[in-house]
């Protein structure tokens, strides 16, 4: 843990030279707040903070229920998602897509990041055999894993706004070593230039 926040706090250093920022929200899977630094031309950095609705990834959750060693001797009926929070760091490469006759600008971009997943999972089983009573059990649910990211933005010339929309790939380390999921988002970012 600690040089996971030594890894943090060297690259919000690195980002003092930047020029360009911005804050904005991010609607998908997370929704949330996003932060984006810009490392000149070609490189940027991102953090974002955020939740999901309650009912995304069901079937997630109910594969999870065989995992946890508690409830081996019981049979899944239902869950509920008491709360949900996303963390995001991502180290970007940009490339700008020239058009011809284009006001504002282009570009698409790619890299890699890290993710972390906290929810807290309230699930609801009965006893395998007779006499089949039903019980509760809750469960924090934390995942960690490496994230690939593709995306494509847009930022309007003379309005200081960038739309953009992104795909990414999470490789869980922890929770579920090995499982593949995919998230993706659109959002618009509030920009601040340095003079």
């Amino acid at each position: 843990m600690k040089r996971f926040v030594f890894l943090i706090v060297l690259i919000i250093s690195t980002t003092a030279m930047a020029q360009q920022h911005g804050i904005g929200l991010r609607l998908g899977d997370p929704t949330g707040v996003t932060y984006k630094k810009y490392l000149g031309r070609t490189r940027a950095v991102e953090f974002g903070i955020g939740s999901v609705p309650a009912q995304w990834h069901n079937n997630y959750y109910i594969n999870s229920f065989e995992r946890y060693p508690r409830f081996d001797n019981y049979r899944y009926q239902n869950h509920s998602v008491q709360s949900t929070v996303y963390l995001q760091g991502r180290y970007l490469f940009q490339y700008n897509i020239p058009v011809e006759n284009m006001e504002g600008s282009l570009a698409w971009y790619w890299g890699a990041g890290a993710l972390l997943k906290a929810a807290q999972i309230q699930y609801r089983f009965q006893n395998r055999e007779a006499p089949f009573a039903s019980g509760r059990g809750s469960v924090n649910d934390l995942d960690f894993g490496a994230e690939g990211i593709i995306g494509i933005e847009y930022t309007f010339q003379d309005t200081p706004l960038t739309v953009f929309g992104e795909t990414s790939l999470l490789l869980e380390i922890a929770d579920q070593p090995a499982t593949m999921r995919a998230f993706g988002g659109l959002g618009v970012r509030y920009n601040f230039f340095r003079r």
